[in-house]
């Protein structure tokens, strides 16, 4: 008779650590380690962006009224354990980071990593990639984004390794719909790993027989119904969640229009996936290649792989059915990268959604390292590919890291900036001719201008990762900092108030800050005029 081996917590993790290949350990370090590297400067800071100051000091933001049901949902998971979704820096940072590290470790295990360094450089791109430096600029939301992309390297491992276990495909299934449920940007990762799966396997995975190309094309059938029935289950869980709380889709970023696409619009998206592919090497795409040297290090990577590819051509014989299927994954592979393109094609595309292109540098390591060990390559040759493919991805992570920590930089200098300026605005207000801290500060207009407040970030012409701007001197963002993070907090007027304040012909008169003028008391109200306006 069977009886159960009860086993103490440390026993478990004792004997699941050392089942855990060297690699998948060297994957995990490296990129916690990397991760330290390049966002210790945001962990340790309170800095901010737009978003990030209107969800000071805590708040989700849009989530349900974009399609994010799951966002919402761990929102309240952390109100209630909590009390409250936070933005804490360090917190947030390290079990962000910590999940990203998981997600590398998982890479390493789908492909079965053997060599460390290979193992050790993928899991450092994966967490100094320039999206996760615009992801930690929503410091509320990265815990968030870093499970969601947890989420969808899940669902490829629990595809890739179970291929006979329908629990571990619903798993999947389930998985894909979080990972859209948190951020739909991250639904591609799980499209380019299966991809990347599918390319290897019929290059390098020995499918020649019969049998093996039966099984061959179950698992592409596979991988494709997985990817299929997450989109579905994550539609149905949306709109269930729409029809339950009443809320509609809202407009911005395309959020009521995904996976709406026209023919047109079909065929203008993949033209600017492969676009923004080749673009990676001589202009700038969504921030993440702003650098010149990351150019030229991209430039250099396309001559190797492309090498590669003709090596695996001229070397592997016959295999004909092989190299056809490898090499329509690789044409493919650039629409993957960038299917974000496709699925929000009414969508302003930035740094942020840009995560799936991490992985053509994975793919670029994966693939000559599938080159040097399966091709019979002449020593001199192969040793070289060896030491500059790993050369290249260290001197790319390097540089990632010093681009991360510029682009924190650049919003320490913005805060400075704000702080100084908005001060300053606060003094002037209390200094008007009859101020009381009983009155009322009514703020129109929109957005400052003032040219000798222009300075910006100093440096944001070279660190230019999407989800900062360079001074936050606009209406809404000139509120919280007053408000929530200079402590001068009158009572703003509500938004019926406000309108009612712009409508006067009084105001409407005041010239525009900072201006002599431009804040006056009227009817013992303190109004302070932004910039000229029109009323609808």
């Amino acid at each position: 008779m069977n009886t159960i081996k009860w086993k103490m917590p440390d026993q478990y993790l004792t004997e699941w650590y050392r089942n855990l290949s060297g690699a998948v350990k060297t994957a995990f370090y490296a990129a916690f380690v990397a991760g330290l590297a390049a966002h210790l400067y945001q962990f340790t800071n309170k800095l901010y962006n737009y978003d990030e100051l209107a969800n000071t000091p805590g708040g989700i933001g849009l989530s349900t009224e974009q399609g994010r049901w799951l966002l919402n949902w761990m929102g309240r998971f952390m109100h209630s354990v909590f009390g409250g979704s936070y933005s804490l820096p360090l917190f947030n940072g390290i079990f962000a980071l910590l999940f990203l590290a998981l997600s590398a470790g998982m890479i390493v295990s789908i492909f079965q990593v053997k060599n460390r360094l290979t193992a050790g450089l993928i899991g450092g791109l994966m967490t100094v990639f320039p999206a996760v430096v615009s992801m930690y600029f929503f410091m509320f939301l990265s815990l968030y984004y870093a499970i969601g992309i947890f989420f969808s390297v899940l669902a490829a491992w629990l595809t890739v390794k179970y291929p006979k276990n329908i629990i571990a495909d619903i798993a999947a299934v389930l998985m894909a719909a979080c990972s859209l449920g948190v951020y739909q940007a991250y639904f591609p990762d799980t499209v380019c790993i299966l991809l990347m799966v599918v390319v290897l396997k019929a290059g390098f995975g020995g499918v020649k027989e019969k049998t093996q190309w039966k099984e061959f094309f179950l698992m592409v059938v596979r991988f494709l119904v997985v990817m299929a029935a997450g989109i579905v289950v994550y539609f149905l869980i949306n709109k269930a969640v729409l029809a339950v709380t009443h809320i509609q889709l809202t407009s911005y970023q395309g959020g009521d229009t995904m996976g709406k696409i026209t023919f047109t619009q079909l065929i203008d998206a993949v033209k600017q996936c492969y676009t923004s592919f080749f673009d990676l090497g001589y202009s700038d795409v969504m921030g993440i290649n702003y650098n010149r040297t990351i150019k030229r290090l991209i430039k250099v990577m396309w001559l190797l792989f492309a090498a590669g590819i003709g090596a695996y051509l001229v070397l592997k014989k016959k295999e004909y059915l092989n190299k056809v299927i490898a090499l329509c994954g690789i044409l493919v592979f650039p629409a993957a990268m960038f299917l974000i393109y496709v699925m929000a094609p009414n969508s302003y595309c930035y740094t942020l959604m840009a995560y799936p292109v991490v992985f053509f540098f994975i793919f670029f390591l994966l693939w000559m390292d599938a080159c040097l060990w399966n091709l019979k390559l002449q020593a001199p040759v192969k040793s070289i590919a060896g030491w500059v493919s790993a050369l290249l991805t260290a001197a790319l992570v390097i540089v990632f890291v010093w681009y991360a920590n510029g682009n924190y930089m650049a919003l320490e200098y913005t805060k400075y900036h704000d702080f100084s300026y908005v001060q300053t605005l606060i003094t002037k207000i209390r200094s008007v001719e009859d101020y009381s801290q009983d009155k009322a500060v009514i703020v129109v207009g929109t957005q400052i201008s003032d040219s000798t407040g222009s300075m910006g970030s100093l440096i944001g012409d070279t660190f230019i990762v999407g989800g900062k701007a360079d001074t936050n001197l606009g209406y809404n963002s000139l509120l919280y900092l007053m408000s929530d993070y200079l402590g001068f907090s009158p009572y703003y007027g509500t938004y019926e108030e406000i309108q009612s304040w712009m409508q006067r012909e009084a105001v409407k008169e005041m010239p525009a800050y900072p201006a002599d003028g431009s804040i006056q008391v009227i009817d013992d109200t303190i109004i302070v005029k932004l910039s000229d306006y029109e009323m609808n």
